[in-house]
This record gives structure tokens, C-alpha cells and sequence, in this order.
């Protein structure tokens, strides 16, 4: 009861800590000192009616908007009707909206995913849900959130797009990179009103749930150099746990999740792919929160720039920076601003373990182009580097092996006496000079090495897609062998195999001192629990996790044949 008190109280004070801190930042100046705009600012600032269309000789359009005070007749938003434009570099093809929501389409040309029986290339925004909305914010009565825009400019790569409310004129322009995942996205606004304004800009990245394959870990993701990374699984958007309250993670006021601090980046995150709108400035200015739009199912991530006041006629714009692609080394390096971070390798403490191994992985792949064999090369490489901790380890079980007969004398000469078993026991041990503990602290220090391959594994987008043999076609994903017919049930051989390992291991170590019945829990327990965990695993994990238990039973016995004769 007092944990409970004390924690409703605790998020009392977060939340309306939050909200006088929301209430303040909705008037927050554009600081000049962060890399934002002052007035002193806005003298230097080019006119909308100054930029005159112009066709290079590259095909490339520069953005021509027309002034409100232009003859040219603007249609009215109303009239316009919802369209895509399709952008392309050698990397990408794009489908830009004239709607609120910038992007409709994005798909990799060089990865594909296999949907209904076909092989085309991967789709990561979906139409039904397209991102990159623009808004405004500040201005009263006034909003883009349902805009159509005018296509005033457009190239190859390259499209420039208008709209006009009663505030006056918001023009955005989405320029793709020659090569590659990147883009530039400018936003500029001229104020129409006869009186100042404070306004700022707001980048909206909704998404929802999917059961497509590359799409079943959806988070939204965002990123602060004070704050580092904060994933939010999509179905927990908006919810408020013990954890988010005690300041593990966003703050969660009334569905909000507010993202401590200024944040470089902000998107959405799947485990080999990711798409975020970046804050190219040395200090990161973007205010994020994740907001949930259907519980459960869909959210968005909403980054903000903070507020300037532009003077009426007067215009102020702000370049974006933004990335949609695949996780890879060379892409995240290219995309810079610190994009690396998006690949969860664990904690703080043990990504550099898990960067070893995936650069030894990547390595061994370019002598042995066989992703499942390099798995297995690389497990017995950890093997051999572990050999000594875990002999230390098996003679340890395999000494309270041996003193197992004795143990049970104890057992049933003090079965009434328990203090003078417990005494007994300790007697044996000093002098056998064995130390049932030492035989446990190998296997711990082995823990960092175990989880850092799991996520190596686990983010290593060369796995993606990546066959193995026979029945295993891709070690990203479990490896079904068939279905048990009118159940659609799935049989996978790999975890099962998996699961047998760990029972045999389960045998082989000792129980000494162990009550009967819990001895035989665990024998069946714990391969049971991992079988069920590793059921839904990628197989390339589970191809991991079984050679290894394969390894670690051909040692054990090698370490038994050796101490047979001795005792």
C-alpha cells in the first residue's frame, strides 16, 4: 500500500510538472543560440515572390511559388483533388502526396519481400498511411492538417508544393539524394496576416501495426544525444507503466509519451529498417512526443521545432534532413547525425561486444558466403575463446558429480537433523576442497558473450532473407518444415533439435543437494521453457543456440572420459 501511494502520488507531480512545462514551451522564443531564427534573422531571408522558375539543363526544377498578390489565379484547396507524384534515385522510388502527409510510398529497390506469393520491392511507408505531415502550430484557427497543396516545381527528384490558408502560405519542398536512403525536406512559411504571429513547425510520422513479416516488432523511435534512444513498442503507445512513471523511459500524461529533452531524429523503427525526420543543427532542437491514434494499434510520433515570430509579410523556413531505409552499416554511416544508434544492440554496455561480433560475422561471410555456416564457424570460434571457463566450469559439476554417493549418505544418516546435514555437508566440501559456487561463476561471466551474439545476431540485416540449406530459406526468420494439416500447426525441426540439446545438458549436471522432485522440474522445465521461447525465434539464432549446446555436450563428455580414470 505504501509503494502504491507513494507511486500515484510521484505521477501526480510528473504530470502536472509536464503540463505546466507543455504550456510553457507553446511560447517558447526561437533562440538564435541553438541554431534557430531571431528578427535579426528574418532581414536576410529570401521572398517567396523572389524565386523565379528556372529548368536546368539537368532537368532540375528550383522552386517558383507565386505571391498572394500574384494575378496567377491559386485553386482553392477544396478543389484540389488527392494525387501522387513519383520521385526516383538509383536507390528509391517515391510516391509524394499533394495531401497533408507528404510521403504515400517508399519502396527499396534493392530489397524485396515476398507478399502473396510474389517477390517485389519492399513498400515501407503504406498508402493507407502515409508520413511526413506538415503543420503549423500557434497560429489560432488556423491549420494545415487537412490541406491539399499546389505542385508549383518538380523533377526528378525533386517536388515543391504549396498551400494557402487565411494565415497565409506554407510551401515544402522534398528533395531526394542523388544515391541512397537520405533526403532534404524545407518548410517555409510566409505570414499572410496583418498582425505578428508566433509560429512553429510540426512533423507528424503516424503509423500503425502490421502482421507483414519485416513489420511485427513496430516501434516508434526517437533520439536525444542527453537522452539516447527511446523505442516504444507500437501496441504500447500511450500506456502508463510503473516503469515510464519512475523515469525509465518518456513521461505518459494523460496517453502522451513527452521524450525527455531535445531529440536529433524521430520516426518509426522495424528491426531491419527505419524511417525518421533528422534535425541537422550541432544542438538538436526537436521537441518529441508518441501519441497513441487507435490503442493498441496505430500511433504517431510528433517532432516539433520550436516557435518564431514572424513579422506579417515577413517569411521564416527551417531544412530538415530525413532517412527510409535499411539498417546497414554503410547507409546509417552515409546518413550521419548519429542514425547508428536505431540498430538495438543492447545496453550501452554491451554494444560494443555486439558490434565485435557483428563485424566477425559480416567477415567471416566474405571467406564463407554461406550465412548459416558462417553462424556455425562463428559459434565454434566463441567456443574455443570460452573453452577454458567453461572446463573450469564442467569439472566443478563433474567433481559434485563424483561426491554424489556421498552426499547421499549424508542425506539419509541427518534426513531428520537438517542443521546437522547442512554441517555435514560443509565438512565434505572443505575437505574435498570443492566449492559448489565456483563451478556457477564461469557461466556467469559468459552471460555478456551470449546476450551480445544474440543481438548480433539478431540486427545483422545480412541474415534477412538469407538461406541456409534444405528446409531453412531464410535465418531471419523460424524455419517451418510443414504443417500439421487442418490445426495449422507449424513443425519446426531447429527448435525442436534445439530443446533435445538442452535436455541432454539438463542430464548431464549434477544435482547435488537438490531436492528430487525439483531436479526433475528442471530437467524438463528448462528445455521446455527455452523450447517455447526459441519456437518463434529467427533460425539463425536457434542454428546459434543448438550448435552450441552441440559443443558444450561433446566437451562435457570429453571432460568426464578424462576424470573417469582418475577417480
Amino acid at each position: 500500500m505504501i509503494v502504491f501511494v507513494i507511486y500515484v502520488m510521484y505521477q501526480e507531480d510528473q504530470r502536472s510538472q509536464l503540463l505546466s512545462q507543455a504550456a510553457e514551451e507553446q511560447h517558447e522564443p526561437f533562440d538564435s543560440a541553438d541554431g534557430s531564427y531571431d528578427s535579426d534573422d528574418l532581414e536576410g531571408i529570401e521572398s517567396t515572390e523572389s524565386r523565379v522558375a528556372n529548368e536546368t539543363t539537368q532537368g532540375r526544377a528550383l522552386r517558383t511559388p507565386s505571391s498572394p498578390a500574384s494575378k496567377k489565379a491559386v485553386q482553392p484547396a477544396r478543389e484540389l483533388a488527392l494525387s501522387t507524384i513519383v520521385l526516383r534515385n538509383d536507390s528509391v522510388i517515391a510516391e509524394i502526396s499533394n495531401g497533408p502527409a507528404m510521403i504515400s510510398g517508399w519502396r527499396l529497390i534493392d530489397y524485396e519481400e515476398f507478399l502473396d506469393d510474389d517477390v517485389r520491392p519492399i513498400e515501407l511507408v503504406h498508402e493507407n498511411h502515409p508520413v511526413l505531415r506538415t503543420e503549423l502550430r500557434g497560429i489560432p484557427g488556423t491549420s494545415f492538417a487537412n490541406a491539399r497543396y499546389e505542385v508549383v516545381g518538380q523533377s526528378e527528384r525533386e517536388i515543391v508544393q504549396r498551400a494557402e490558408s487565411s494565415a497565409g502560405t506554407l510551401i515544402r519542398t522534398l528533395r531526394l539524394d542523388e544515391h541512397g536512403y537520405g533526403f532534404d525536406l524545407e518548410i517555409e512559411f510566409r505570414n499572410g496576416r496583418p498582425d505578428p504571429v508566433d509560429a512553429g513547425f510540426e512533423i507528424v510520422w503516424p503509423q500503425e501495426a502490421s502482421d507483414r513479416e519485416d513489420f511485427r516488432e513496430l516501434s516508434l523511435l526517437a533520439y536525444g544525444e542527453d537522452t539516447g534512444v527511446t523505442r516504444t513498442m507500437i501496441q504500447g503507445v500511450g500506456q502508463t507503466g510503473i516503469l515510464s512513471s519512475l523515469g525509465f523511459g518518456g513521461n505518459v500524461v494523460d496517453g502522451v509519451e513527452r521524450i525527455e529533452g531535445r531529440s536529433q531524429w524521430a520516426g518509426f523503427d522495424v528491426q531491419y529498417f527505419t524511417g525518421v525526420v533528422i534535425d541537422p543543427q550541432e544542438s538538436p532542437r526537436l521537441k518529441v512526443t508518441f501519441t497513441p491514434v487507435v490503442k493498441t494499434e496505430s500511433g504517431e510520433a510528433r517532432a516539433s521545432l520550436p516557435n518564431v515570430t514572424v513579422s506579417s509579410g515577413q517569411a521564416f523556413r527551417d531544412t530538415l534532413r530525413g532517412f527510409i531505409g535499411p539498417k546497414t552499416t554503410e547507409a546509417l554511416a552515409d546518413a550521419g547525425n548519429g542514425l547508428n544508434h536505431s540498430v538495438n544492440r543492447g545496453f550501452s554496455w554491451l554494444e560494443p561486444l555486439t558490434r565485435f561480433f557483428e563485424i566477425t560475422l559480416d567477415k567471416l561471410y566474405q571467406y564463407i558466403p554461406n550465412y548459416g555456416l558462417a553462424i556455425i564457424v562463428l559459434t565454434i570460434l566463441v567456443r574455443i575463446c570460452t573453452a577454458p571457463l567453461m572446463a573450469k566450469q564442467m569439472r566443478s559439476a563433474e567433481r559434485m558429480r563424483e561426491l554424489q554417493p556421498r552426499m547421499k549418505d549424508l542425506q539419509e544418516r541427518y534426513k531428520d537433523d537438517r542443521q546437522k546435514q547442512s554441517e555435514a555437508t560443509m565438512k565434505l566440501y572443505r575437505e574435498e576442497k570443492v566449492n559448489p559456487v565456483a563451478g556457477c561463476l564461469p557461466l556467469l561471466l559468459q552471460f555478456p558473450v551470449l546476450i551480445g551474439l544474440f543481438y548480433a545476431l539478431r540486427s545483422s540485416i545480412g541474415l534477412r532473407h538469407a538461406p541456409f540449406a534444405l528446409w531453412i530459406n531464410d535465418l531471419s526468420q523460424p524455419a517451418t518444415l510443414f504443417v500439421v494439416p487442418g490445426i495449422d500447426f507449424p513443425i519446426r525441426l531447429l527448435p525442436l533439435v534445439m530443446g533435445a540439446s538442452m535436455y541432454v545438458q539438463q542430464k548431464m549436471t549434477p544435482t547435488t543437494g537438490m531436492d528430487p522432485t525439483q531436479a526433475r522440474m528442471m530437467l524438463i522445465m528448462m528445455p521446455a521453457m527455452m523450447l517455447f521461447i526459441s519456437y518463434t525465434f529467427p533460425s539463425g539464432l536457434v542454428l546459434y543456440w543448438t550448435v552450441s549446446n552441440l559443443l558444450g555436450i561433446a566437451q562435457q563428455y570429453w571432460i568426464r572420459s578424462q576424470r573417469q580414470p582418475a577417480s
